[in-house]
Order: structure tokens, then sequence, then C-alpha cells
């Protein structure tokens, strides 16, 4: 005969107050409720039209995303892949900040806010030297989170807003969009998440919501693979350029400051 066990309001309440995280049907769990088994809710309310919309991912970690993501005018992309990533992200209230950085260099959160449209987190981060792309990506994932993408004009408006200007970071940035060598194709670039470029239909041709300054990213010589915010200065406007990744500072063509070109300030983004 199949037993059932009914847990009260008031005992799961307590259960997660107490150890923070409660598992049914497993003894690991890695969310503050980790249901290993199907989830059945009997009774629920009737929503708004402007109400945003729970999705899962291959793994059953639910999130919400906008309405407008589903359709031609929503600024959020989607499309986010853990397994491109390599690992699966944690909510940034788990989040531990070491007090270096792979690499060696001694870290400082400069402070983190939420997006509304898509309700990430975005931290920025002080280094004492500059960084790596590598170790960057290293980074992100030992905090939960990952090497900031900008898939949208309003993401990217809201992070150089917000973010870049918020928190002062003059400097060049690392951003998510990197170099990849798939087994018969040319290398080409992708975001680290799996993410698409929200795109311009409107325009002929139809054009990806970017910022990289003309002609990049070019792959100068072979070696150029990541791609970062180039810092303030000259007439770069704060485009995008893609560079060798193991660099610690980079210039750029349109005389972006000296001062500026050291990779010392990084942008984690944290999906909830």
């Amino acid at each position: 005969m199949k037993q059932k066990y009914y847990l009260s309001a008031q005992a799961l309440a307590v259960s997660i107050f107490s150890f923070g995280q409660i598992g049914i049907n497993t003894n690991n769990p890695t969310k503050t409720l980790d249901v290993n088994g199907e989830v059945r809710v009997r009774t629920l309310p009737t929503g708004n039209a402007t109400d945003e919309l729970l999705v899962a991912d291959s793994n059953g970690n639910v999130r919400k995303v906008s309405r407008n993501s589903l359709e031609n005018g929503g600024s959020y992309s989607g499309g986010f892949n853990s397994t491109i990533l390599g690992y699966e992200p944690q909510p940034i209230a788990n989040k531990v900040v070491p007090a270096t950085a792979p690499g060696g260099a001694r870290v400082t959160e400069l402070g983190c806010k939420q997006y509304p449209t898509n309700g990430h987190y975005y931290c920025a981060y002080q280094l004492s030297r500059g960084i790596n792309w590598f170790n960057a990506f290293d980074f992100g994932r030992n905090l939960g989170g990952y090497i900031v993408t900008l898939t949208s004009h309003a993401e990217t408006d809201w992070v150089y807003s917000e973010i870049l200007s918020g928190y002062n970071l003059t400097n060049n940035i690392w951003i998510g969009y990197n170099k990849i060598a798939e087994p018969g194709n040319v290398n080409r670039f992708r975001w680290i998440t799996g993410e698409e470029f929200r795109i311009n239909w409107g325009t002929n041709p139809s054009t990806a919501q970017h910022r990289f300054f003309p002609g990049e990213p070019n792959n100068f010589q072979g070696i150029e693979g990541s791609t970062h915010i180039i810092g303030a200065g000259g007439n770069c406007s704060r485009r995008w350029n893609d560079t060798d990744g193991n660099r610690l500072t980079s210039s750029a063509s349109c005389d972006i400051i000296s001062s500026n070109e050291v990779f010392n300030r990084l942008i984690i983004e944290f999906n909830e």
C-alpha cells in the first residue's frame, strides 16, 4: 500500500527558518524548497494580464520571466542554458564573497542591484589588480553567478546606467561573449549562457542589438577570443571589443585613456 505523508504549513515554515533549505524526497536540497517529484497546486487565483510567467529549465529549477519575453516587444531574450554555461547558477542569497579572486587579486564588492525586467541581480566588484577572462569566469562560478551577458539594448542601457555609472566602473569590463570552436565549424562567438541577441527585425538587414565598436569583433591575428566593454575615454563610447582573454590590460583603437585599460572591475550576474 502506498503511504502518504502530510507536512503542515507550520512545520514546513519551522524547517525552512531553522535549516535554510528543505528537501522533499531528497537529502541534498539545493533551493529553499527542493521537491524531487511532481508538484500539484489544487487552487490558483486568476492572474492579471501583466503578470510574469513561471518557467522551468531542464533541471526543474523554476524561475519567473517577463510575459513580454515571449512576444516581439519584450526586452528579455531568454534562452538561458546551464549546460552551455557548464554549471547551475545559485541564488544571490547563497553568495559568499571571497577575500581573493582566482589569480590572487583582493576583492571588494561595491554593491548589487536588481533589473526589474528579468529579475536578475548584477553585482559590481573592485579588484586590487587586473584579472584575465578565464579567472573572471571562475570567479563568477565560485560566487554562484556568471560574467555579465548583455543580450538587448534595454538590458545594456540599464547595466550602463545603474552599474557602470552607478558604481563608477570606468575601466575595461569583461563580458560573457566568447569565441568557441565546435567540431567541423569555424570559430564563432557565443554568449556563455547560450542566450541569443535580441533582434531588430524592422531594419534591413535585420540586426542584433549589440554595442560592438565598428569593425569588431575581428579576432585579430586569430587570438582575440574574449569580449569586454572598453574603458572610458577617447571616442570609444564604452563600446565592445574582442581581445586576448589572457590579458590583464587592453588598449583600443579609439584612444581609451591609459589609466582605464586594466581589467580590475567585474560585473557578475545572478539569475535570482
